[in-house]
């Protein structure tokens, strides 16, 4: 009891120290996460009348902007280029097409969603849009990112699910 008593400012200040110090960790990582970039991919299809469209669409759900480093289009699992994904898609078809490039550079901010690919065609049924849904679902993107505090993150779709 004498060493607490005699020691007792220094075991407070050691104390203050130690609890500030895993403040400061909490709240660092707290900060990182609400911060965090979360890229996610979706085809979707849509039919107005006889008008189908589709659409491979990249949104950032996040809370932060993600600022973009590679992007890459990959068709079957092999790399292309932008236009051969877009030839690969509107093969044979009758359409009015879109397409966004996102470059190094690029920041992508929180709740952002761009579409990379987009196809308006003439559809007369439900198996033409489904035809169209699938050339899209052939598409994949890997993508490499910061998010602002600098670190690299990675997002592909390589691995979907069903």
């Amino acid at each position: 009891m004498e060493f607490l008593g005699k020691y007792a400012a220094e075991i407070i200040a050691l104390c203050a120290l130690l609890f500030t110090a895993w403040n400061v960790y909490t709240q660092r990582k707290h900060n990182i996460l609400s911060v965090t970039p979360h890229l996610t991919r979706f085809v979707t299809s849509d039919q107005n009348g006889e008008v189908g469209v589709a659409k491979l669409e990249l949104m950032n759900n996040g809370l932060g902007p993600a600022f973009i480093e590679k992007f890459q289009i990959y068709l079957n699992n092999e790399f292309c280029e932008y236009d051969a994904a877009l030839d690969f898609v509107t093969k044979g078809m009758d359409c009015k097409w879109h397409r966004t490039r996102l470059g190094a550079g690029y920041a992508m901010k929180a709740g952002e969603a761009k579409d990379l690919f987009s196809v308006a065609f003439p559809c007369k049924n439900n198996e033409e849009l489904a035809a169209t849904r699938e050339k899209f679902n052939a598409l994949d993107v890997a993508i490499e990112y910061k998010c602002a505090y600098g670190k690299i993150k990675k997002f592909d779709t390589f691995d979907k699910q069903d």
